[in-house]
């Protein structure tokens, strides 16, 4: 599977991708929204076993940007069931605010749509993750829900809460 875009080309990760992926994942974790979302670990080892897992799966599709070749997101459609997949996205932030990811995520929702056949996309971000309400808003989608969550825990080992806000998009 390979989509194009104007600027970014969506494809199944290969091993040639892997230093840009460890380059992304680590700049994920750094961000200030890096407690809003599932962990990664950071070392190379871990690193390394998430690739591979990432380049295996059917659910996830690096984003490169054709100007440079290099891996700068991901993308992921995951399992709900037949008619149903989970959103997921992730842009490096060195290439925020330029509108990649409205165009990496329109890309992957009319594959889902066009290809999968999927009739729904759910997707979930904390309330206070502004820049990604924003995106799933503008990309269609509407809060189902709201609900406490944590994904991560403070120096202290006690959780950190947030209101998640579940998103739906009817395909």
């Amino acid at each position: 599977m390979m989509l194009e875009t104007e600027r970014l080309i969506i494809r199944r990760f290969t091993d040639g991708d892997r230093e840009d992926f460890e380059r992304l994942i680590i700049d994920k974790m750094n961000s200030k929204y890096a407690i809003y979302d599932q962990q990664f670990p950071t070392d190379k080892e871990s690193l390394r076993k998430v690739f591979d897992f990432f380049k295996q799966s059917d659910e996830f599709f690096s984003v490169e940007l054709k100007e440079n070749h290099r891996v700068i997101g991901f993308l992921s459609l995951n399992y709900i069931d037949n008619d149903s997949r989970n959103l997921g996205y992730c842009l490096h932030s060195d290439y925020h605010n330029q509108e990649l990811g409205k165009e990496m995520a329109t890309e992957i929702i009319k594959y889902a749509k066009e290809v999968l056949q999927i009739k729904k996309l759910v997707s979930g971000t904390a309330e206070e993750n502004i820049p990604s309400v924003r995106l799933l808003q503008g990309l269609g989608f509407k809060i189902v829900k709201k609900e406490l969550s944590s994904f991560a825990n403070d120096e202290k080992g006690n959780p950190i809460t947030f209101v998640g806000c579940l998103f739906e998009c009817i395909l």
